[in-house]
């Protein structure tokens, strides 16, 4: 596969890779390999929370579930966390604390607000659910990907 900047890249084991241009006045001049988790990871990654918190599920505590969900995250995290991923982490973030508070919702028989409430406002730590913000090792050029390595 031949990348050039500009062109539409590639999708390999998970992650969607295309050659960039840096975007600050100190990077324009640099050209690199960007990656991010592709869109079908990222939409698998919607469908595994979404099946974690469905409807069917209400019965099964709600820590269970937030405990569930988390399994999953640190896992998909895990592996997507090299590269250039903030904004894909932030959106399946968003997606499960969504998520959460529609479970929560449901349980209760109450609107989605409700469960934001519960779930973003009065609970101190979010019902226990991870935070991804802070996850990601960015590449650096002429640096080793992991610490250590």
């Amino acid at each position: 596969m031949h990348l050039e900047e500009g062109g539409e890249g590639l999708d390999f084991l998970g992650f969607h890779h295309r050659w960039v241009r840096g975007n600050t006045p100190r990077s324009r001049h640099l050209c690199f390999l960007a990656r991010w988790p592709s869109r079908q990871a990222t939409q698998h990654a919607r469908d595994r929370v979404r099946e974690i918190t469905d409807r069917r599920r209400l019965l099964v505590p709600v820590e269970d579930v937030v405990q569930d969900v988390n399994r999953f995250l640190r896992g998909w995290s895990g592996y997507f966390r090299y590269g250039n991923s903030a904004r894909h982490f932030n959106k399946i973030n968003h997606y499960a604390l969504d998520r959460i508070a529609r479970f929560v919702a449901k349980r209760h028989k109450r609107g989605r607000g409700y469960g934001l409430k519960v779930v973003a406002y009065q609970s101190p730590n979010r019902l226990g659910l991870i935070n991804l913000n802070g996850t990601i090792v960015a590449p650096r050029p002429n640096r080793p990907w992991r610490p250590g390595h």
